[in-house]
């Protein structure tokens, strides 16, 4: 499973009550299931709502704005430079030559959506034209809460006296105790963890041992080594999502039961479904998320 918006136990809670709570024969294909709702959110969406490090090319406005895909956050920039020769050649922007914001909303939490040239301390006054002119390396995501993003698991890198960039069996303290927000479990299979500035995603959980299985340097990142008591960050993406993710999943498996048919009827109240698209509930819960043709 990559980059999945829920979990799998998240599917079997929002099922009704007495439906499989002990079954194990499903997880599997609960869990590719998970996976697919997320992809098919994101071509809903028209974005992704997973974090990716990444450097990416943009032709120049040539103007001192310049529309670019949702970028997590000012703190994930590593580097932005630009090209006055189509990209044969970069000059790295300093940190007080631009600024980030989105659509013209400087207090917003959402991803910025939109690079400005700061007139007021910068070295420029406009963005190159021309081809491959801006490089901008970061991480890119669509989110609507910056700052909470990513959660403090309230857990730390317990491998003494590191855990090494080959080493997938993460060593915790609490591996299904509560988040800093209540959640539980802490860490779940198919979860987007950071230690630092690496991401892994999460492959299995021992209870017992207190140990995390973790997919090493996931989404551009690379592994690395980490100290002991290095804080550990899980990923949660933007409520709405979540919830039209479970709304979705749950819909699907249902009616996988019910031999894939796309009727369900409801004889107490006389009304008879047919969907055959998204949701309807989750389609609302995801129409902020949705381009609007503007810019």
């Amino acid at each position: 499973m990559a980059n999945a918006y829920i979990t799998d136990q998240e599917v079997y809670d929002a099922l009704p009550d007495g439906i499989r709570p002990s079954t194990t024969k499903y997880d599997s294909l609960v869990l590719q299931l998970c996976e697919r709702v997320s992809r098919a959110i994101d071509r809903h969406c028209k974005t992704h709502f997973y974090p990716i490090l990444k450097e990416r090319y943009f032709d120049g406005s040539g103007t001192s704005e310049m529309w670019i895909p949702d970028l997590l956050g000012l703190e994930e920039v590593t580097s932005i430079a630009v090209s006055n020769d189509n990209g044969v050649n970069y000059t790295a922007l300093a940190a007080t030559d631009y600024y980030l914001t989105r659509a013209g909303d400087y207090n917003t939490l959402w991803a910025y959506n939109k690079l400005v040239v700061n007139i007021s301390t910068g070295n420029y006054s406009f963005f190159y034209g021309g081809q491959r002119s801006i490089r901008i390396k970061g991480t890119w995501c669509t989110h609507d809460n910056r700052a909470e993003a990513w959660e403090d698991s309230l857990d730390e890198v317990e491998n003494a006296p590191s855990i090494a960039a080959a080493v997938t069996a993460l060593t915790v303290n609490d591996v299904d105790g509560p988040t800093g927000w209540g959640y539980s479990p802490r860490f779940a299979v198919g979860n987007i963890i950071r230690m630092k500035t690496e991401f892994c995603e999460v492959g299995a959980v021992d209870t017992v041992g207190q140990v995390a299985t973790i997919v090493r340097g996931r989404n551009g990142t690379t592994a690395d080594i980490h100290l002991q008591n290095i804080q550990i960050d899980v990923w949660r993406p933007p409520f709405p999502v979540k919830q039209a993710a479970i709304i979705q999943a749950v819909r699907q498996m249902e009616r996988g039961f019910q031999g894939f048919g796309d009727a369900r009827a409801t004889p107490e109240i006389g009304q008879l479904f047919y969907i055959k698209s998204m949701d309807p509930e989750a389609a609302a819960l995801l129409a902020p998320y949705r381009p609007t043709g503007v810019g």
